[in-house]
Formats: C-alpha cells, sequence, structure tokens
C-alpha cells in the first residue's frame, strides 16, 4: 500500500474532528457514514488536551519544553532552559533508538486521547469489519509553529531551535500513532492537517521558502512511513499544491468546494502527481450551513464537472478516478451537531453514488 499500490477509486473517509464529547456517540457516526475508512474521532470541545494545538504536544509538556497545553509556549526564559531541552532531545534519541516506552511518551496524554483509545478498544472488540483502510490523523508543524509562542509572543516557527523541536514532536507523533494502527491488520492512512501552508507565497508570509517547508514535512512524512504507512495532507485553503506534490507525500486533501480554481490552475503538475501514484482527496462536501442546500446528488453533478475540467486541461482520467478520496472540506469540531451530522450524512450518500 506504501509503495502506490492503494487505488482508493472515491473511497469516502472524514478529516477528523466532530462537535460531539463522548467518544462512542461520535464513532457511532463515523462507522455508520464511512465504514469503509473509519478514523478516529478528534474531540476538541473536551478541552485544550483534545484541541487542534493541544492534543500533540505531551513529549513536550512532560519534559517541561512547554509548560501547560491550555496556553502554549515554550518556556524559552526559564532558568534550567538548556537542561529541559537536553531532557526532550535525549528522550527523542531513545525513541528513535527504538525504546518503545520513549516512543509512547510522544502519543497522547490520558485525556487528549480518549477519541483514539475509544477507536482502538472499538477496533479491538468488534473487529475491522467492512473496513479497507484505517484512518488517523495529526496537526501540521506550520499551523502549530504560527500558534504556540515563547512568553513574548513570538510565533516558534521562526526560531529555528523551537520548530525543530516541534517538527521532531510530530514526526515521532506521528510515528507512534500509525504503528498503534497498524496492529490491526489494515494499511494506515495518516493525515497532516496544516492549513497554515496557506501561507507560503502570500505576501504576509514572506518568510516561508519552498525548500525548509518540504524538508520539514518529509520529516513527518518519514515517520509514518517508517511503520508502513500512507502520508497525507489536508489543507482546507487555496494554496500552491505543487508544495505538496514535490514533497514525500502520497495523499493531497483540499476542500474543492470553495477552492477548486486552486487545483485547476495545477492540471499538469496534478497528473506527475497521479503518474508518480499520488491521491487526490476531494473535500467535496461542504463544512458551512450551505451544506443544507445540498444533497448527494448535486454534490456528485460538482464531482463530476470538476472531473471533466480536469480532464480537459490534460488531468489522465483512468487515474484521476482510480486515485480519488472524497472527505468533508474540513472538519466538522467547531460545527452544531446537527449540521455535522448532515455533513456525514452528505458524505456517506455521496460515496454510494460514486
Amino acid at each position: 500500500m506504501q509503495k502506490g499500490n492503494f487505488k482508493p477509486g472515491f473511497l469516502a473517509t472524514g478529516v477528523g474532528s466532530v462537535p460531539l464529547t463522548n467518544g462512542e456517540e461520535a464513532l457511532e457516526l463515523i462507522w455508520k457514514s464511512v465504514p469503509h475508512a473509519p478514523h478516529w474521532p478528534q474531540l476538541p470541545r473536551l478541552g485544550a488536551e483534545s484541541s487542534f494545538v493541544g492534543q500533540y504536544l505531551n513529549a513536550l509538556v512532560e519534559t517541561g519544553v512547554i509548560a501547560d497545553v491550555e496556553d502554549p509556549k515554550f518556556q524559552v526564559d526559564a532558568p534550567d532552559w538548556v537542561e529541559r531541552m537536553t531532557v526532550f532531545y535525549t528522550l527523542y534519541l531513545e525513541a528513535v533508538e527504538g525504546d518503545q516506552q520513549a516512543l509512547d511518551r510522544f502519543g497522547f496524554s490520558s485525556q487528549g486521547g480518549e477519541g483514539f483509545e475509544v477507536f482502538c478498544r472499538n477496533l479491538e472488540h468488534y473487529g475491522t469489519r467492512e473496513a479497507v483502510i484505517l484512518k488517523g490523523q495529526l496537526s501540521g508543524p506550520v499551523t502549530l509553529g504560527m500558534q504556540i509562542t515563547d512568553k513574548n509572543r513570538r510565533s516558534s516557527y521562526y526560531d529555528d531551535t523551537l520548530r525543530d523541536m516541534l517538527v521532531k514532536t510530530l514526526a515521532l507523533h506521528a510515528e507512534w500513532q500509525t504503528k498503534q494502527l497498524s496492529q490491526f491488520g489494515l494499511p494506515v492512512l495518516m493525515m497532516i492537517d496544516d492549513p497554515g501552508f496557506y501561507g507560503f507565497g502570500a505576501s504576509t508570509h514572506i518568510t516561508l521558502k519552498r525548500e525548509p517547508l518540504i524538508e520539514e514535512l518529509n520529516v513527518i512524512v518519514e515517520g509514518i512511513l517508517r511503520q508502513g504507512g500512507i502520508a497525507g495532507v489536508h489543507v482546507c485553503a487555496g494554496m500552491d499544491w505543487t508544495l505538496l506534490f514535490d514533497s514525500k507525500v502520497q495523499v493531497v486533501n483540499f476542500d474543492a468546494y470553495e477552492y477548486m480554481q486552486s487545483m485547476m490552475v495545477l492540471a499538469e503538475p496534478l497528473n506527475r502527481f497521479l503518474t508518480r501514484g499520488g491521491i487526490l482527496s476531494w473535500g467535496i462536501v461542504p463544512t458551512s450551513p450551505i451544506a443544507w442546500e445540498e444533497t448527494s446528488q448535486s454534490l456528485k453533478i460538482r464531482l463530476e464537472g470538476n472531473i471533466e475540467e480536469l480532464v480537459k486541461r490534460g488531468v489522465d482520467e483512468s487515474l484521476l478516478r482510480q486515485q480519488s478520496m472524497l472527505t468533508p472540506s474540513c472538519g466538522t469540531g467547531t460545527l452544531p451537531q446537527e449540521l455535522a451530522e448532515q455533513v456525514y450524512r452528505l458524505l456517506a450518500g455521496l460515496g454510494g453514488l460514486v
């Protein structure tokens, strides 16, 4: 699977977050809607440890590099800052060298991993049922690096040392999560959710450079690949997608409802991506109130129109149809529960139609 044999043929899955606070209820929605590619439910309404920013910082918090997930800041002004960094890098090296206990510390905290633990317990008890692949997710380095600061509110992403620790943390978390899900005997798709990539090329983020962004992303992707996983990136905004096409990423998940034009203008690079075995994951189900105005059939018509236009621009239709997935345009964690359920209903219906 990780070597380009994965041909999803419009397999449907979720982005990750849901607005429920009960893991069992969230999982019931997921299994009902995307039974062939279920994902564990991110539950951001449970609090900071389950949030987009705080959920993947366990190792940084345990080693004292970051003090608190409620208001995460790198403790660069602490008198023992060098000692804290030493503890972190020692733990990192132990995990890289194969110490499972060290690697486990890059997993979730007990609260932050509630949705993940519910998913794993469910798989242990009921098996994988209709699933052909399992999906996990984590937040990406650009978005986290922009939001996690030092005590002077400077974004950690722009500090080489802080960014290095953040990237290493995410790489080992991605490896740990992929390893945990792989024990259930199915291929594992691990998605890196990083909307901050939209800033590349924008005048407001001129310090974001192409090669460093690709190198840092590849570090995290390599953690997934080491465990035999399939690595992808989700960005719920328009961006220069060639940044991802030119990385080791195998699945690109984009908002095809609002930002289709950003992909249309890159038909030739997209075709090269597909030719090397890449997967295009269509975020075609809107995660806004407009979802109430759509039906699975109307979304199918929109999808087919977009495919037709890409084919006109030179994309190989056979590759595109074999190597496509379906998702909502973004996570549903901030939505009212009724709207989130509508999004998953539309996704399930669309998956059946396509």
